[in-house]
This record gives structure tokens, C-alpha cells and sequence, in this order.
């Protein structure tokens, strides 16, 4: 009696996608696809009756959870055996379209209004900001409530995802309200870290700080905070996670995201930190003409480090299947 091991039947069958062929599942994920296509179109329309509603986050929050459903192979067997039924009505149609109707009308209205502050780095302009939100709203009025916990169960990795990008999508505004703190505390990093190679540097403070030294000072703008980095890193890790999204570990996911969010901001400052001490080293005209350019190279680079320290992590494991066989 002997054990063979049969890796490659075995290794074939684990790395095929296996979906749940449940009618329950495939008319719920018709039904939610529909949905998500019905609020891209009627934002975007908002969006273009009424200019002050304008903000990319939303869109890409709607897009991101459309194609994590369409791209997901195993369906949801929460709804069982039995058919879903859409719900999509005519009076639920109706309220919809009412509905964004009505927001259309009011932003056109609050116009003069709302445009001086709009973008604005103030309460003001943070609370017009979250408005712009409400577009997502009349969504709610499609879905069956009665199974809205089976519908969460269902699909909670594609939602959360889609929360992530709908607060982290675009960075900017945080930036502008946090800058004059983060910006003291970047350029005094850089300053404590730079000054080990570069004797003799000095540092002001200001709105936007300065790192001065012998041969070159470096002032920090709002454009050298790193936020750059942010939205390429969320590009890039959003193609990956589509991508991977049916062999992907979701927590991890998750939390590899935001340890990568960190990640950039540490890189940042070290990119910043090496112009300090290469400008003050003889490479002044280096850095000054290659400063921005070599960003979303640097940028690049450091997502594809980090990816390759994740990426196998992230993953889930395919196991081995030990088949027994008797020996003739």
C-alpha cells in the first residue's frame, strides 16, 4: 500500500472559480447591477443639470461597487434556492427619479448660494461637501428593505469597499483642513532626519515651512504633502483588487489599504529628505529640475515594493489535495 500525491488534478480544480449557481443568487446580483447602473446614469444627469453638485466621489463609489459584483464568480446563497424577486416597481421607479429630480431642482435653487464657499477649505464648505453625498441617497428607494440584512450579508465585502473608496477616493479637502499641522510636522521630520547628512541646516516656520541649508532650501507646499502618492496608490491597489477580488483575502485587503496609505506618507517624507540632502551635496540643479517629474516615479516604485511584500499575504492559500491510491 502506497500514498501518491496528485498535485496537478487537484491544484486545476482548487484554481477554478466554483460559483454558487443558485437562481436566488444570480437574479439578486441582476437585480444590484441594475440598480448601480441606474445611479451612475441618474448622478451623472445630475451632475450635469446642476454644476454645483460636481464631485467625482460618489461616481466612483457607485463604479467600484458595480464592477466588484459583476467581477465576484461564487454568488450569494443567502436568498436559498428559491428565485429573488427584484422589487424594481414602477412607484419605486417613480420615487427615484423624483427624487433626483427634486435634488436637481433644490442645487440649481442654493446655487448663488453655495458657489462662493463651495471647494472651500471651511465648515462651510465641508458641509456643501457631504451634501454633494445625497445624490447616493435615493438608492435606498429601490432596495427591498424587508431583506436588506440578507442583501448586506450577501454583498458586505463590495459595499465596504465601496465605503473605503467613497471616503478615500479624494484626499484633498482633508488635506487642506489638516495642512497647517501636517505641514509643520512633515517639514520637521525631514529637518531631524536630514540633519544627520547636512551640517549646518536651519528651519522656518511658516504656513509652508522651510528646511534651509548651505546650497539649496526646501520650502514645503501643499504639492509636496505626498497626496500625489495617495491617489496613485489607490489607483493601483483598486486594479489589483479588482483583479484578484475572487482570491483576495478581504480583511487583509483592507488593512494592507491603509497600512499602504501610511506607507506613502513615510516615503514622502524620505523622497523630501533625500532632496534636502542630495540639493545641499552638489546636486542642486538635479533636484530642482527633476523634483516633480521624479514623484510619480519614486511614487511608482514604492507601490511596487510594497505590493510585492503584500501581494502573497493578501491572497488565500491553495492547498494540496492528498489523494490515496493503492499500489498495483
Amino acid at each position: 500500500m502506497t500514498i501518491e500525491v496528485s498535485l496537478t488534478s487537484s491544484a486545476q480544480e482548487t484554481l477554478r472559480p466554483r460559483p454558487v449557481l443558485r437562481a436566488g443568487g444570480l437574479s439578486l446580483r441582476r437585480f444590484l447591477l441594475l440598480v448601480l447602473a441606474l445611479t451612475l446614469l441618474a448622478i451623472a444627469a445630475d451632475q450635469l443639470a446642476a454644476p454645483i453638485l460636481q464631485t467625482s466621489t460618489p461616481l466612483w463609489a457607485a463604479a467600484a461597487c458595480l464592477l466588484l459584483i459583476w467581477r465576484r464568480d461564487e454568488l450569494p446563497s443567502a436568498f436559498g434556492d428559491g428565485a429573488f424577486e427584484p422589487a424594481l416597481s414602477k412607484s419605486r421607479l417613480a420615487v427615484f427619479f423624483a427624487a433626483h429630480f427634486l435634488l436637481i431642482l433644490l442645487a440649481r435653487w442654493m446655487t448663488s448660494t453655495f458657489q462662493p464657499v463651495a471647494g472651500m477649505p471651511t465648515s462651510a464648505g465641508t458641509v456643501i461637501a457631504a451634501w454633494k453625498l445625497t445624490v447616493l441617497v435615493p438608492t435606498l428607494v429601490l432596495l427591498p428593505l424587508s431583506r436588506s440584512k440578507e442583501l448586506l450579508a450577501a454583498y458586505k465585502h463590495e459595499i465596504a469597499a465601496a465605503l473605503v473608496v467613497l471616503l478615500t477616493f479624494s484626499p484633498w479637502r482633508i488635506l487642506h483642513a489638516i495642512w497647517p499641522w501636517y505641514g509643520q510636522l512633515l517639514c520637521r521630520f525631514v529637518y531631524a532626519l536630514a540633519h544627520f547628512f547636512v551640517p549646518g541646516l536651519g528651519y522656518t516656520t511658516a504656513l509652508t515651512p522651510t528646511v534651509t541649508g548651505p546650497d539649496l532650501d526646501i520650502t514645503i507646499l501643499e504639492g509636496c504633502s505626498g497626496m500625489n502618492g495617495f491617489e496613485l496608490f489607490g489607483y493601483l491597489f483598486g486594479v489589483v483588487a479588482f483583479l484578484d477580488w475572487n482570491r483576495i483575502r478581504k480583511g487583509r485587503a483592507l488593512f494592507a489599504y491603509f497600512a499602504g496609505l501610511l506607507a506613502m506618507v513615510v516615503g514622502n517624507a524620505l523622497r523630501i529628505t533625500s532632496f534636502v540632502v542630495l540639493g545641499n551635496h552638489g546636486f542642486a540643479d538635479f533636484v530642482l529640475r527633476f523634483h516633480l517629474s521624479a514623484g510619480w516615479i519614486f511614487f511608482s516604485v514604492l507601490f511596487l515594493a510594497y505590493l510585492s511584500l503584500t501581494y502573497g499575504w493578501m491572497l488565500k492559500k491553495v492547498n494540496a489535495v492528498v489523494q490515496p491510491q493503492q499500489a498495483e
